[in-house]
């Protein structure tokens, strides 16, 4: 009898297999003593699909501490840029992600609204993995995940968001 051979495949690398896993930045956040910043992960209201988020990551480019609040469904303050850093990672697929990232790189105020689910201090010099989440952060249309970000001084830092997106999990 002829033994098969058994492969499991991560289910990040079986979305991105089927153009379905992104992968994108904000901006450079620059938060200071005085202003603060946000990046999100925004699923449109009218999508439907859902945002399954595989990971996410802070990067702190300055020499200084950067609080970063994890809040989910938060309204943030100011004018939202929106990243055109996002990217399918089949690349040689020309799907276009739903999600979207936004950012403000230097807000006055904070968010409204949402649950602060998290709080990461950011190391300087160093990018952090938020938590490895493999699709278990399911963004649903019109919902959103950010992270706010203050800092006792000037500062500069990133947020960098993988997901996947299907209607169902499977």
């Amino acid at each position: 009898m002829e033994i098969k051979p058994n492969v499991d495949i991560i289910n990040p690398a079986f979305q991105s297999s089927k153009g379905r896993l992104f992968a994108g930045t904000s901006g450079v956040l620059k938060p200071s003593a005085s202003r603060n910043a946000w990046a999100q992960l925004v699923n449109p209201l009218q999508s439907k699909v859902n945002l399954y988020v595989s990971f996410f990551a802070l990067t702190n480019f300055s020499t200084k501490l950067v609080k970063a609040d994890f809040v989910v469904n938060a309204e943030p303050p100011g004018t939202p840029n929106l990243s055109s850093e996002v990217s399918v990672l089949k690349l040689a697929s020309n799907h276009k992600p739903v999600g979207q990232i936004l950012f403000n790189p230097n807000v006055s105020g904070s968010f409204s609204g949402g649950t602060v689910v998290g709080t990461r201090a950011l190391s300087p010099q160093r990018t952090e993995l938020g938590f490895r989440v493999d699709g278990r952060l399911i963004i649903e249309p019109g919902t959103n995940a950010m992270f706010f970000l203050c800092s006792r001084y000037s500062a500069e830092a990133q947020i960098e968001f993988e997901w996947f997106e299907s209607e169902a999990i499977f």
